[in-house]
């Protein structure tokens, strides 16, 4: 999606074309905020701050810095965090079951079982890790983010980032080879 065109309308007043940047990063921003940890509701919330925040900050994205995609991400990021900051001193942090819902195509029914099963393992492996760890392989492989983005999400250098990728997958395979030996 081309954002420039999208948001040369709002400069120009016409404020509905915001709903289709809304339109389109809302699921994305959403699935995000659930691996981050995020209960359903709490993530709805942080979504729809989000992008209120960037409909009033609209006129400081500067597309020759990041894409449209990374700036509101780092906003979602920020406000995330300080939600599971504050659900942390409460004492309210839980998860979803949805964590990792992707969308696929229909598959067979014992396919289904398998998938489900595969999926239950992989969540609560993934929930071992650090939020840190979480955050960027979600970045990364499910919202295929490149390096350099997923970088300025975090607010680190790419090579900290490339780091960070390679022990958290191989945390994340010692964590599911100890399940299934």
């Amino acid at each position: 999606m081309d954002i420039i065109p999208i948001l040369h309308r709002i400069a120009e007043g016409e404020n509905a074309a915001f709903a289709l940047i809304v339109e389109h990063f809302q699921r994305p921003l959403f699935g995000f905020l659930g691996r981050m940890g995020l209960t359903q509701t709490a993530a709805e919330e942080v979504a729809q701050e989000s992008f209120l925040r960037a409909w009033r900050n609209i006129d400081t994205y500067q597309p020759e810095r990041a894409n449209f995609s990374t700036w509101l991400f780092t906003i979602a990021r920020n406000l995330a965090l300080n939600e599971l900051s504050r659900q942390a001193t409460t004492d309210q942090w839980t998860t979803d079951d949805g964590l990792l819902d992707i969308a696929c195509s229909r598959a067979q029914p014992l396919d289904v079982l398998l998938e489900s099963g595969s999926r239950r393992r992989l969540r609560k492996a993934l929930l071992s890790l650090s939020l840190t760890d979480r955050r960027a392989l979600a970045l990364a492989y499910v919202e295929e983010l490149d390096l350099a983005s997923v970088a300025r999400i975090e607010g680190c250098t790419t090579g900290a980032i490339k780091v960070r990728l390679h022990r958290a997958r191989q945390r994340l395979k010692q964590i599911l080879e100890m399940v299934d030996g």
